[in-house]
């Protein structure tokens, strides 16, 4: 039954789009536009009125120009701006620019992909419909800015104000008010009312604000009472959000919606209503996508809400999921026959279950049954609103934002004050050197004058924190502009022009780079008794570590900050061998591990503390040198495994390791000794010994399974490789 209603409704609903409402929109947009000299005409005194015709030029011209194809504006200059948003628009996709604004808005043209049975070869025309009534119904003309983490100016709101205010002299101007309204009734009569502000809610508050005419709104105090008439009244609001604004997580404040001017606005429907109070911000915690069980429960299916434990539990909703529920139960009859939708959705929650189920069949009294009875509801559900996207309006989950509400310097100052030295002096010498060219110079020092600025900022602030003293706002406003300096409220990887990025001197995005290097710094040709072993000392940096720390703020607050440190590593090879920079990235790092002194604030993959090394004397009046001295093992393994033709085999010898010499051995499965790669007195620390797959008598060796042996007196490591050819 559900599902003829569903096909009956949808080839109504297209039947009047493709024989009525299409043409009426076309011939109302033709008025308009035909209509538009008189209006520029009227208000052609006001130069200060120029920018916003202009805009309800482009504003209508893109209208016609998604229904019809074809159209130009009034204004040859709109010719390159229209196209610019055609052109967003036929992109399906997420869009940040100026609109009827200097200010950047969100723009989700997604949108407008016709879908649903606008998405029909046979009727293309329903395709530029959709498009057209998208444009009419999803595109805000603010008459007050959202409350979001992006501020809109008041200028740009004026001009929309005004924009809209055109528009309605227009509507007038061309005696179309009921071909308007007859638009607007046929579409109500099947969804509902708008969620926005009307054309007669606006020309309601501009009569009662006194504004006989559009040009009083250049003066910002008539603007200012235009709002604050608008503000009381119970239309200003929308109850649905339905565009990307977003939140500061930090900023208590939460995301409210514009008040917004629309011709032919997207209509509220309840379920959306119920899907948008369930997410954030709406919710404390970053509840980002609502579920169907959700509308179920809202709409009275008490069973749904066992379904929904795990996700109440997570997020801690129940009382926004109890507010929406309470508003649709006190809903009377009126509501329900408001339109068809609501005639619909009303019958989707006639089969909720009754509380009283015994009476009825014994099948009707399983979870089973209601269960698929929820499925019933929601694949009618799922029909009802295939066959109203362009009209009901989707909610929008509001956008989180990558923020810094805390950042924390480093506080030794003198650091910060060394670096800038070093880098004025760097400068110096650098100008001393003749065989650079001015330019070159001239670059050189440019850059490490910024290097100045931006040490001495930073020496300030680390001052400040010992002091105890709280920061400035150009301070905060400096260390928030670490990466980027216009983040516009987006997380992600946005382009990286802040001042960190800045010190890096050729490409900023070096910082986003992997520079693992190594270095050796010293070696020693012979053991103690004089065997040549060709011992190299190497030291190297490998992956970012994200340190955790706990400091307290100005105000004595402890606060988790969190911040990328280096990661160092020491090895020793043998025989002369020394590594370069690819080497070690690309098969040496794999098999290092760290100085065991700093296990003390390292973590392991799991999140666990590492076991404990070596550690500085804190406390001089309890710690005992030999009791920092901690018992361990030795580690090894090797990398790659299997491998061809050879591998490394890295080891570790211990802090407390006896004093008897090191020996690594390769047996194979037999147990037979195939080569002694090692024999000597270590001190402890890390080593890397490759084995190129031979045998004592330097022949290679056959496919198979060998082991290795790490021995230190009684203290041994045996490892298992695999050798494939």
């Amino acid at each position: 039954i559900l599902h003829a209603f569903h096909t009956t409704y949808d080839k109504i609903l297209k039947d009047t789009e493709l024989n009525i409402l299409i043409g009426k929109l076309d011939e109302l947009i033709t008025s308009l536009q035909n209509n538009f000299p008189d209006l520029k005409s009227n208000v052609s005194t006001q130069a200060d009125l120029d920018i916003m015709l202009k805009d309800l030029d482009i504003y209508l011209t893109v209208a016609k120009k998604l229904l019809t194809g074809s159209t130009i504006p009034y204004y040859e200059e709109n010719v390159s701006a229209v196209d610019d948003l055609i052109k967003d628009i036929e992109s399906e996709e997420f869009v940040t620019r100026p609109l009827f604004s200097e200010s950047l808005r969100k723009i989700d043209f997604s949108q407008f992909k016709p879908r649903g049975h606008y998405d029909d070869e046979v009727y293309p025309q329903l395709a530029n419909y959709f498009k057209t009534m998208m444009w009419f119904g999803k595109i805000e003309l603010y008459l007050i800015a959202p409350k979001s983490f992006d501020e809109v100016p008041i200028e740009d709101v004026q001009r929309q104000i005004i924009m809209s205010a055109l528009f309605s002299e227009l509507i007038a101007l061309s005696n179309q008010r009921e071909l308007f309204d007859e638009i607007e009734f046929i579409i109500r009569t099947f969804v509902g009312e708008q969620d926005n502000v009307t054309l007669p809610d606006l020309n309601e508050v501009l009569t009662e604000a006194s504004i006989t005419s559009v040009d009083l709104l250049l003066d910002t105090l008539v603007v200012k009472e235009f709002q604050n008439v608008l503000k009381t009244k119970a239309y200003a609001g929308q109850k649905i959000l339905s565009q990307i604004l977003m939140s500061d997580p930090m900023s208590p404040d939460k995301i409210e919606s514009a008040s917004a001017f629309m011709p032919f606005g997207q209509r509220f429907v309840i379920d959306s209503y119920v899907t948008g109070n369930v997410v954030y911000d709406k919710t404390e915690k970053k509840r980002m996508l609502p579920s169907t069980l959700d509308i179920l429960f809202a709409l009275g299916n008490d069973a749904s809400v066992q379904l929904l434990k795990n996700e109440l539990d997570t997020y801690e909703y129940s009382s926004n999921l109890a507010a929406v529920r309470y508003l649709i139960d006190s809903y009377d009859s009126d509501f329900w026959k408001n339109s068809i939708y609501n005639l619909w959705l009303n019958s989707i929650k006639s089969l909720n279950p009754p509380e009283d189920r015994t009476s009825l069949p014994n099948f009707m009294q399983t979870a089973a049954w209601w269960q698929q009875k929820m499925n019933s509801q929601l694949a009618s559900w799922t029909e009802l609103r295939h066959d109203n996207l362009l009209y009901a309006k989707q909610s929008y989950t509001g956008g989180v934002t990558c923020s810094y509400p805390f950042s924390y310097v480093e506080p030794v100052p003198d650091f910060f004050n060394s670096m800038g030295f070093t880098a004025t002096e760097t400068s110096k010498k650098i100008n001393t050197i003749p065989s650079f060219d001015s330019e070159t110079k001239e670059k050189i020092n440019s850059h490490f004058k910024y290097w100045e600025l931006i040490m001495d900022t930073l020496e300030t602030i680390a001052q400040k924190e010992l002091d105890k003293v709280e920061l400035d706002e150009n301070e905060k406003g400096f260390l928030s502009r670490m990466l980027y300096n216009n983040p516009q409220g987006m997380c992600g990887v946005p382009e990286h022009i802040g001042w960190y990025p800045s010190l890096y001197y050729y490409n900023k995005e070096e910082m986003n780079e992997s520079n693992f290097l190594v270095a050796d710094y010293h070696t020693a040709p012979t053991d103690a008794s004089g065997n040549f072993v060709g011992w190299v000392k190497h030291a190297g940096t490998g992956p970012i570590d994200l340190a955790i720390i706990i400091a307290k703020n100005s105000a004595n607050q402890d606060v988790a900050f969190i911040g990328p440190v280096s990661s160092y590593f020491e090895f020793t090879s043998n025989d002369f061998l020394r590594l370069t920079d690819d080497e070690w990235k690309n098969s040496y790092l794999l098999q290092s591990v760290r100085p065991n002194w700093t296990n003390i604030y390292l973590a392991d993959n799991s999140g666990k503390v590492k076991s404990e090394g070596l550690k500085l004397l804190t406390d001089v009046k309890k710690d005992d040198v030999n009791s920092q001295i901690p018992k361990s093992f030795i580690t090894a393994q090797n990398y790659p495994n299997p491998f061809n033709p050879s591998t490394v085999i890295s080891f570790t010898v211990p802090l407390n390791s006896e004093r008897a010499n090191t020996k690594l051995t390769i047996y194979n499965i037999q147990g037979e000794v195939i080569k002694e790669l090692f024999n000597e007195n270590l001190s402890p620390g890390s080593y890397l010994i490759r084995w190129n797959g031979d045998n004592k008598f330097g022949n290679n060796v056959s496919s198979g399974v060998y082991f290795y042996e790490v021995r230190n007196g009684t203290n041994k490591f045996v490892g298992k490789m695999n050798l494939m050819k």
